[in-house]
């Protein structure tokens, strides 16, 4: 299949882009963020006063637990690693935003007998925790939480099993003091192999939550809800029977952008979405830019917005092994400048969290030392670090 109808020439990721990219921002660049030699997995980056906040979750002490460490404002490491977990369950999936000069950092905990319980938590920037809630209710497993501030107010989405019937998105607001200002209510209903969520503040204030889900459809497909009084849910993929998985949004200038990766055309591809957020609906596939053409896999595309464009990043293993790239787009997602390459290390980067930063980006990501059998047995993994302009 062609590109989607708004696709500019060259903003399609080609091989020969590949082999004459930008590449190295991982070489010789800020050190690595995590220092504990073992693992290090799933950084979510967010910016706070001058400088930047990483959170990841770590294995180091034979237990996996949430840590997080400041950055200054070109990425060298400004304090300590904190560590802000340590109990007998596993922690995992830390999402961090900046509420005031504090950190809310969102996870789910996994016991000995396989429960999951969803958290968030408030820390000074110095580690020390101002409070802690668990987000679901009893009996119930619950997982994948999200945390957006909005001023003083936090927006919490998690999902979590039914009694019966399929697992739903719950909602919820806390203060930043640990009042919750709104009761939990279920958004939509997903589907068992909906594994991530992520979402957004529009201008207005309203919440948004995107997510895959096999949800009256063939495959996984796109859906988007805004978490508002009376919700709205709509998908945003065409029911074509081919996986669309992990989208990501974003609002700013007006404007919002949306990624996912494709199987559509018989490989996983990226593809990214910008206009006017009235115009967030269904259908929003057939005006999407596909932006990557390779013959590996192009997963992991997360977007944000500054300086008036949208900054697009994700991992493509085309070049042997996964690699961080990125790629601009104006308001109305077209292409302005060819993808590059930001990382070309000897380990796989993987999974990229991008954020604004000065006149351009910021991305962390995990740079992940791969045994032979791939993906599910990795020797070491680390918190990488990279601006682009």
């Amino acid at each position: 299949m062609g590109s989607a109808s708004n696709s500019k020439a060259g903003s399609g990721f080609s091989r020969t882009l590949l082999a004459t990219a930008i590449a190295c921002a991982a070489c010789g660049g800020p050190p690595s963020i995590s220092t504990g030699g073992h693992g290090a997995y799933e950084a979510s980056l967010i910016p706070i006063g001058d400088g930047f906040a990483v959170a990841w979750y770590d294995d180091r002490d034979g237990n996996a637990e949430i840590y997080f460490r400041l950055l200054d404002a070109d990425g060298r490491p400004a304090g300590p690693e904190r560590r802000v977990t340590s109990d007998p369950e596993q922690s995992y999936e830390a999402d961090i935003q900046a509420v005031g000069d504090r950190l809310a950092i969102a996870w789910y905990d996994k016991a000995a007998d396989k429960t999951l319980h969803a958290r968030l938590g408030v820390w000074t920037k110095n580690g020390q925790r101002a409070w802690s809630t668990t987000l679901s209710g009893g009996g119930v497993n619950a997982r994948n939480p999200i945390v957006r501030a909005s001023g003083s107010s936090l927006f919490v989405a998690w999902i979590e099993d039914a009694p019966s019937g399929p697992p739903h998105v719950w909602t919820a607001w806390w203060d930043d003091a640990g009042h919750q200002t709104m009761l939990p209510r279920a958004l939509a209903p997903v589907g068992p192999t909906t594994w991530n969520l992520n979402g957004a503040i529009d201008g207005g204030g309203a919440p948004w939550v995107v997510f895959d889900a096999t949800a009256g459809t063939k495959a996984d497909e796109i859906f988007a809800a805004r978490a508002v009084a009376s919700p709205t849910v709509v998908r945003l993929t065409d029911d074509d029977g081919k996986p669309s998985k992990y989208p990501d949004i974003v609002f700013g200038g007006g404007r919002a952008g949306l990624t996912w990766f494709d199987e559509r055309d018989g490989n996983r591809e990226v593809y990214f979405w910008g206009g006017a957020p009235d115009d967030l609906g269904s259908g929003v596939e057939r005006s999407a830019t596909r932006v990557t053409r390779t013959p590996g896999e192009s997963i992991g595309a997360y977007v944000s917005w500054n300086a008036g464009r949208f900054g697009l990043a994700w991992n493509d293993d085309s070049p042997g092994q996964h690699e961080i790239f990125f790629e601009p787009f104006d308001g109305g997602g077209r292409s302005l400048a060819p993808a590059r390459q930001v990382t070309n290390s000897r380990t796989a980067s993987l999974i990229p969290s991008i954020r604004p930063a000065k006149s351009g980006f910021a991305l962390a990501w995990n740079e992940t030392e791969l045994s032979a059998e791939g993906h599910e047995a990795p020797r070491r993994s680390d918190i990488g670090f990279a601006e682009v302009p």
